[in-house]
């Protein structure tokens, strides 16, 4: 009894139309012959037709026992076929068989695709069609014994199972009525479906007429490629190949840096092109970190501009094993960059073309100023808050940089020796000078030989030099050329001695912060009409970058 509920079970998910789940067991179709032939045995035998409504009777019809893979519309569409093919045998008793209709009633059918029962797809007949049919064509005690048959197996079902589909889901054949009023049942007459969904996806459809003419598909209908795009998938040329490298060199040149790194990893060809060295004239990689060994690989590709300032190095910048070879930079800003002695002095060491070079707040010994020495042609070194300066390392900059013309050596904290073999040999040729911060180890004698040796200074800071005095001043004034002077925090120098600074034609801007008070400020700006007095408060001796110019240094753009 158990295998009987349990195969009531699944016949009632097949008879739902919504789930459509396939079932192993042949008792609906078997219960549903039964009940039809018992019923056409006892209402619908005609004396003429001796032949009952069975099993035999279906298989010739062409609709049979349902096997496991048809499904539950399939089974309402064979009940509805055999009922109003064996209702028809009735009126009709000049027909020998009970199916010899069924031909004719195929033929008038719109749609040939929906009467395929044993196809997978979707093309049985909905339930609306079955209910129809069914209630045109069969007579009430039929429809009572279909409902009550399946009303008990649905009582068998909801026993064991409360979660089957056949509680949640719609009876199809709950909706089926008799229709008594026709007295002669007419043949089937299968329509199109008219559920709501039936009516959308039919609408949906574009009949023949809609579709353009251009494109409803002919004979001559083809698929056309144009000669020249076949060649070019099929022939497989490279047209890279075909430009020169200037050409490509010409194309290289616009793409980022970021970019070019990756081009060179296409080809071989490319790999050579993207390492040329009017690719990489300019560099910036300020505050970026570099790492191990990439710092090499950068100075190999011919940089000439490189900004490095508040960059971290990572060790080692340079294989020790490398052979020896000369960069080609001119223009390095090291400014607070994180480096260690051996990887700056190794830099330096292939470094002989170097124009400007900024070092500030950066570790140096001797050995890293003999490598900066050995750069004849620098023009302006910036040292300020470097440490690690000696008297030795100055006097070999000194004499070694004769086309010196800007340095900025502020706050190094110098000694008094150190000074003094500064202003005594340096080169004439420097016009921009500042050794501010040389507290108590910069007296008047080193100013007066400063004149001695470098009548053409432009420009002279002396801030915060405390050791100063009146005497100074007199100094000062014997440069011909000098255009702006600092002497801000010289509080040994009298208020009083800067007003005779007027007598200096080519002084145009004076610093003097911490100097005088603001009346006395009021009383020198009367004194010196045509001087500017304290515009400047950060001196820009030397720096690579002044103000919010960040993207180039001395003037020269870092990024292409």
């Amino acid at each position: 009894m158990s295998g009987r509920k349990h195969r009531g079970s699944e016949n009632m998910e097949n008879l739902c139309p919504v789930t459509r789940k396939r079932s192993t067991s042949k008792n609906p179709a078997s219960a549903v012959g039964a009940l039809v032939s018992a019923t056409k045995s006892s209402h619908y035998e005609h004396p003429s037709s001796p032949s009952a409504l069975t099993f035999e009777a279906l298989e010739e019809m062409g609709i049979g026992m349902l096997d496991s893979e048809e499904s539950s519309s399939s089974a309402l569409s064979a009940i509805a076929l055999a009922v109003s093919a064996s209702a028809t045998s009735d009126d009709n008793s000049n027909e020998t068989t009970p199916y010899a209709s069924v031909p004719r009633m195929a033929h008038q059918l719109q749609n040939p695709q929906r009467l395929s029962l044993g196809s997978s797809a979707d093309t049985t007949l909905d339930s609306a069609t079955v209910e129809d049919t069914l209630s045109r064509q069969c007579p009430a005690e039929i429809l009572q014994m279909l409902s009550q048959t399946k009303r008990s197996a649905l009582g068998t079902e909801g026993g064991s199972n409360s979660n089957s589909p056949s509680k949640r889901l719609r009876n199809p054949l709950a909706a089926v009525t008799c229709n008594n009023q026709s007295e002669t049942a007419t043949p089937l007459n299968f329509q199109p479906s008219t559920s709501r969904l039936a009516q959308v996806r039919q609408a949906k459809k574009p009949s023949l007429a809609q579709i353009p003419a251009r494109l409803v598909p002919t004979d001559s209908f083809f698929v056309y490629r144009t000669p020249a795009m076949s060649a070019h998938i099929s022939s497989g040329i490279n047209y890279f190949e075909r430009l020169s490298d200037e050409t490509l060199l010409d194309i290289f040149k616009w793409l980022p840096k970021k970019t070019l790194l990756r081009m060179a990893t296409v080809c071989r060809r490319f790999n050579r092109c993207s390492r040329d060295e009017t690719l990489w004239t300019r560099l910036d990689l300020g505050l970026r970190t570099i790492r191990p060994g990439a710092l090499e690989q950068i100075v190999r590709r011919g940089v000439l501009v490189m900004r490095l300032a508040q960059a971290s190095v990572q060790e080692p910048a340079f294989a020790p094993s490398s052979a020896s070879f000369r960069v080609r930079l001119q223009y390095l800003d090291l400014s607070m960059a994180s480096i260690s002695r051996s990887s700056l002095r190794t830099l330096l060491s292939h470094c002989r073309q170097l124009k400007k070079i900024s070092l500030e707040n950066t570790e140096l010994d001797d050995s890293i100023c003999a490598e900066i020495a050995r750069n004849k042609a620098l023009e302006a070194v910036n040292l300020t808050m470097a440490s690690g300066l000696t008297a030795n390392s100055v006097r070999l900059m000194m004499e070694s940089l004769t086309n010196l013309s800007s340095l900025n050596i502020s706050w190094t904290d110098l000694s008094a020796d150190a000074v003094t073999a500064l202003v005594t040999h340096i080169s004439p040729n420097v016009i921009r000078l500042n050794v501010a911060g040389c507290r108590r180890v910069l007296f008047d004698s080193h100013v007066a030989s400063l004149q001695k040796r470098c009548p053409q200074l432009l420009e002279l800071d002396l801030s915060d030099c405390n050791s100063l005095t009146p005497a100074a001043i007199t100094a000062i004034m014997k440069f011909k050329m000098l255009e702006y002077l600092s002497v801000s925090r010289c509080y040994l120098i009298p208020a009083t001695r800067f007003i005779e600074l007027k007598g200096m034609p080519s002084l145009t801007y004076l610093d003097i912060f911490g100097m005088l008070s603001d009346a006395a400020m009021e009383v020198l700006e009367k004194q010196m009409p045509k001087m500017g007095i304290n515009k400047f408060i950060h001196s820009s001796v030397s720096r690579p970058t002044v103000g919010t110019r960040r993207t180039s240094i001395w003037g020269l753009r870092t990024r292409d």
